[in-house]
């Protein structure tokens, strides 16, 4: 599996990595507009990322704006991507808007609220797992 692990804080970055490592082939991004540019290139390359763990509250762009924009990407390179990405937002507020806007509008697969914990993140993980079963790519 090909992670894209997009966080400002490099402590929280640091801990992500050490979580998800053991999960699949990690890569970082520390604000939005450079996880669009690793998502767009990782496609081109032939080589998208599975999931993606993205922090919303960051500068140059936030990872909701960022999560759109990838979206529509998605939706117009559908021909060249087998399934769309696997979204988790993570903030360290719990804004009900942020919430509605990342479930509806970017199509989250789940929202964490920080500080993350390692027995969240492995449930997700074991959803995303049958998630990924389910469906064929």
């Amino acid at each position: 599996m090909r992670i894209l692990i997009v966080e400002d804080d490099e402590l929280g970055m640091q801990y992500m990595m050490s979580v998800l490592k053991a999960h699949g082939e990690c890569h970082a991004a520390t604000n939005g507009k450079e996880a669009v540019q690793a998502y767009c290139q990782a496609v081109e390359d032939s080589a998208p990322f599975d999931l993606i763990f993205m922090d919303i509250m960051m500068p140059v762009m936030n990872g909701l704006d960022a999560l759109e924009r990838i979206r529509e990407f998605e939706l117009y390179n559908a021909h060249r991507i087998k399934r769309n990405a696997i979204a988790v937002m993570a903030t360290a507020t719990n804004d009900s808007q942020e919430v509605v806007r990342a479930y509806c509008c970017c199509s989250a697969f789940a929202y964490l609220v920080k500080p993350v914990q390692v027995p969240d993140v492995e449930d997700i993980l074991g959803r995303i797992r049958l998630e990924l079963q389910s469906k064929p790519t």
